[in-house]
């Protein structure tokens, strides 16, 4: 019975990642510079994308019967989450046509990277020597990665796909730290999307930027961000760490750099040239790295706190 849940756990954690990976798969046959006359606005995109996913979500609810009901302080804090999922998004496909699919995805992944970062300058996290060699390998993977021969680093690329990883990082760290922490985390979901999705709709509406879905690739391919790279995610990713814990999850979450890299060659012509092979070799290596050094952390909190009895 333990061995056949930590399996499911195993294969959801890893359909999370890949389904995550495939974003870029279904954002460039749409995208404004790659789409042709397919073409949406990113905000275009980004609102049916997180609209239809509450809608599903939604469904989801109200087939196990569950509550709607939050209170007006967790409003407040889904509002400010759902602005930093939105920067998360909006970012990772800003970047798409600078970069290639597979590098944009794989900077988007040191998010890792950036919630030790922050722990260790805003939250007075203790300092080791191996999160800052896993940083430092990082940073120089990223260098590598972005690097374009005869061009050298895109810059702004790099910079939309950093912001995009800092919001993600930052949604994570707040998720734990707020008043929604021990919210069910479909109710989360659902309200993140929801609020989410009114934010791009409310920004492309002022822009005048919202384009109605007229062909039948445009609708293709929102079904395919809504019910693979959103609901399926976020579902097979919570039910993931229900059988395998946090950890494990994450580490399996390397799937998804290597999913986008593979599909951007197969099925986008972007090369996998030496300094991709070598940026990736680096990045999830010095993810890893940061994964497993906060779980032992965690762990070895964990065990001082249930060793001290009450009456020691």
């Amino acid at each position: 019975m333990f061995q056949s849940r930590t399996l499911q756990g195993i294969l959801l954690g890893m359909i999370a990642a890949v389904c995550y990976g495939l974003i870029p798969t279904f954002t460039l046959p749409i995208s404004g510079e790659t789409g042709g006359e397919h073409a949406l606005s990113d905000l275009s995109v980004m609102f049916y994308r997180f609209i239809f996913a509450a809608l599903v979500l939604g469904g989801v609810m109200l087939f196990k019967r569950q509550n709607f009901r939050i209170t007006r302080d967790e409003l407040v804090t889904l509002i400010y989450l759902a602005f930093l999922s939105d920067g998360a998004a909006l970012f990772l496909i800003a970047g798409y046509p600078y970069l290639s699919s597979g590098v944009a995805t794989t900077i988007h992944f040191l998010y890792p990277v950036m919630i030790t970062l922050i722990m260790v300058a805003f939250y007075h996290e203790a300092r080791k020597l191996s999160t800052f060699l896993a940083v430092g390998m990082a940073v120089a993977g990223v260098g590598v990665l972005s690097y374009q021969s005869g061009q050298g680093i895109n810059m702004r690329g790099v910079m939309l796909e950093l912001v995009s990883a800092f919001c993600y990082a930052f949604y994570m760290i707040r998720v734990s730290r707020s008043r929604v922490q021990h919210m069910d985390g479909l109710k989360l979901t659902f309200y993140v999307m929801l609020i989410g999705g009114l934010i791009f709709g409310a920004e492309a509406f002022r822009q005048e930027s919202l384009q109605l879905l007229t062909t039948q690739v445009q609708w293709v391919n929102i079904f395919a961000l809504v019910m693979i790279c959103t609901v399926v995610t976020n579902l097979s990713l919570v039910l993931s760490v229900q059988r395998i814990g946090s950890t494990m999850t994450a580490v399996l979450g390397a799937l998804e750099p290597l999913t986008a890299v593979a599909l951007g060659c197969l099925f986008f012509n972007e090369a996998f040239t030496w300094n991709v092979g070598v940026g990736v070799a680096m990045i999830i290596p010095a993810v890893l790295i940061i994964i497993y050094t906060r779980t032992r952390k965690s762990s070895e909190k964990q065990s001082e706190l249930s060793s001290v009895s009450p009456n020691s």
